[in-house]
């Protein structure tokens, strides 16, 4: 835990030294190795899957110096060749206001938690903290060893996508960098810089004017009209209920943002009007990687390309074919594997709309009253994008290659999120239904913006950027991005007790990572030895979408084995439950207690007011 005592500064230019030597320099240098010169918006996507690519490496084989030797290899082009001319942007005036808005987005709504404070507790981020813990507690399970169980049920494997946890994994391993301190501070700037680069790059491969190019970064920030719930007191988060918009996978770091500069990357290349071998190369390594960062991404780009090579010719269709392929097999090889089977694909029409409608508190509704409310989620949740409509079916139809791969990918995400639902096929008793076919209208929303915003700029001209048209725009797509923004302020703040960070400690000095510890299952905070030092727990209620990642009945089994060791009086039992577990210790928190008397041979590592930690003995 002395990484997240570190002074934040210190963390900063350890990430930064990690982020050029181990991202962006072999990004550049795998460019420059198939000898063509280092685009811009391809640095942080390539050096991303080059980083994620070794550090799986390492963690499969074991062998703990494959990272810095992969990241040797991709900076080996550099030294040899040098830097060379660059392509992309021209200077960094093009991108700055869409990154200094990012910023300062996150510097108040985000920066601030998922931290230590000087009192000695741990603050937990207000919106969706179980995802940011999971996260966590899945890089520090990558440092345990391979493959990775399920961050709080031990013992079970784990079939996920994992490329942005391997990039924090190697971050942690190599930089001392924690994972709540990348996720929270550092990795969200880093691929949202990526993401803004690549909106940029596909923004020209569109052919889209200067004032689309220059709005494209900007477009992570814009939302839709979900603020016209404003007046409803169940309306928590407006960002949120309408499901198209990437602002909180943007605070959050989720993988859809590295996995959109992967894509955009793949379709920018493959797009190229003469497109070389490096660049299919490249192309080819883009697509094959995104489904690893976001499975649900992998689908929508494989379904992009191969339609656009439908109506390609020649050169053009092979460039655009290859990737689409790498992308097909790559979802294929993810759904088809441990993960896909914990997972149901069911026909679901409207589900989304229910689901926004039990956000707000509303009544159930059926026949006219819910077909109005459904074409209204619609309109809303589309905002200003309705503006992109016709002319990404216009592309459709008449488009060069980008936009022919561009345009299903940015019209198919409503109407295919608004048929299914993807979800487990159960869920544990009091946990909600998560329906994850939502990703596929927040992919869907960003490209959407780009042909919204080319389709205003040939109807406005350059009036685009006039003071008057672009405060307009504000208006209309900045209420929500705001109100994240206050609310996340105002939030009531939810902390870690410091006598359950400092047993953690003590659990630190007396554990390897990897070892499993015994604690009650509570709900109301992560467990702390998974998600701050890389320690297993037997089982966790924290985590409202455990069944994603296992049966039921494994669950609820585990689950009663756990229940039965703080139930039982006998000592015999409990220590023959603890060896079925394979637990070595014992985590007292708070008012928690054992029913026996703890026998003699079993060591008390740590006594506090409202914390006991002890070892068993093997």
């Amino acid at each position: 835990m002395d990484a997240l005592s570190t002074p934040v500064v210190l963390t900063l230019l350890r990430f930064c030294a990690f982020a050029t030597l181990a991202v962006l320099g072999p990004g550049a240098g795998l460019q420059r190795a198939l000898g063509r010169p280092a685009h811009v918006a391809l640095a942080i996507p390539l050096g991303t899957a080059w980083a994620a690519l070794w550090a799986w490496l390492e963690v499969a084989s074991g062998l703990p110096g494959l990272f810095p030797a992969g990241t040797l290899l991709g900076l080996a082009p550099l030294v040899a060749r040098g830097l060379g001319r660059l392509e992309g942007e021209e200077s960094w005036r093009g991108p700055a206001p869409a990154l200094a808005a990012m910023l300062a987005l996150l510097a108040v709504s985000q920066f601030g938690w998922n931290r230590l404070t000087p009192d000695g507790r741990f603050v937990l981020d207000p919106l969706v903290p179980y995802d940011a813990a999971f996260h966590a507690g899945l890089t520090l399970e990558l440092a345990a060893g391979y493959p990775p169980q399920v961050p709080g049920v031990s013992g079970l494997p784990l079939g996920y996508h994992l490329g942005p946890d391997l990039v924090r994994y190697a971050a942690w391993r190599w930089a001392g960098v924690h994972p709540f301190d990348a996720q929270t501070r550092f990795d969200v700037v880093l691929w949202g810089l990526g993401l803004i680069l690549a909106l940029r790059a596909a923004a020209r491969a569109l052919g889209a004017g200067p004032a689309t190019v220059a709005l494209a970064g900007l477009v992570p920030l814009l939302g839709d009209f979900s603020w016209v719930f404003a007046g409803d007191p169940q309306a928590h988060w407006w960002t949120d209920l309408l499901r198209g918009n990437l602002l909180v996978s943007l605070a959050h770091s989720n993988p859809v943002i590295p996995g959109l500069g992967l894509a955009l990357g793949a379709l920018t290349l493959a797009a190229r009007p003469a497109p070389t071998r490096a660049d299919t190369a490249l192309s080819v390594a883009c697509a094959a990687a995104t489904p690893f960062f976001k499975v649900f991404l992998g689908a929508q780009l494989a379904a992009g390309l191969a339609f656009a090579a439908l109506f390609a010719r020649g050169a053009s269709r092979r460039a655009v074919a290859a990737p689409a392929l790498a992308a097909a097999l790559g979802t294929a090889a993810l759904a088809g594997g441990t993960g896909g089977d914990t997972v149901a694909v069911v026909l679901a029409p409207f589900d989304l709309v229910e689901v926004t409608r039990r956000q707000l508190g509303l009544d159930p509704a059926t026949g006219a009253g819910f077909a109005a409310f459904a074409l209204a989620w619609l309109v809303l949740s589309l905002g200003l994008r309705v503006f992109g409509l016709a002319p990404a079916c216009a592309a459709l139809l008449r488009g060069d290659v980008a936009a022919r791969a561009l345009a299903p990918m940015a019209l198919g995400g409503w109407p295919l999120a608004l048929m299914i639902r993807v979800s487990a096929p159960e869920v544990l008793s009091g946990q909600p239904v998560i329906n994850d076919a939502a990703y596929f209208v927040e992919q869907s929303g960003p490209l959407l913006w780009l042909f919204a915003l080319a389709g205003l700029e040939r109807a406005l001209g350059s009036r685009l950027r006039r003071p008057l048209v672009l405060l307009a725009l504000a208006a209309l797509t900045l209420p929500s991005t705001a109100q994240f923004a206050y609310k996340k302020r105002v939030a009531e703040v939810e902390r870690l007790p410091a006598e359950t960070v400092e047993l953690t400690r003590a659990l630190e000095r007396a554990s390897r990572p990897g070892e499993v510890v015994l604690q009650r299952p509570g709900g109301r905070y992560p467990p702390a030895p998974v998600v701050l030092i890389g320690r297993r727990v037997t089982y966790e209620r924290f985590t409202p979408y455990l069944t994603q990642f296992a049966p039921r009945p494994v669950l609820e089994a585990r689950h009663a084995r756990v229940h039965r060791f703080f139930r039982t009086r006998e000592v015999e039992e409990a220590e023959a439950i603890a060896r079925e577990l394979g637990a070595r210790f014992v985590a007292l928190n708070g008012p928690d207690r054992l029913r026996f008397e703890p026998p003699a041979h079993w060591h008390l590592l740590h006594e506090a007011p409202g914390a006991r930690l002890y070892q068993v003995a093997e």
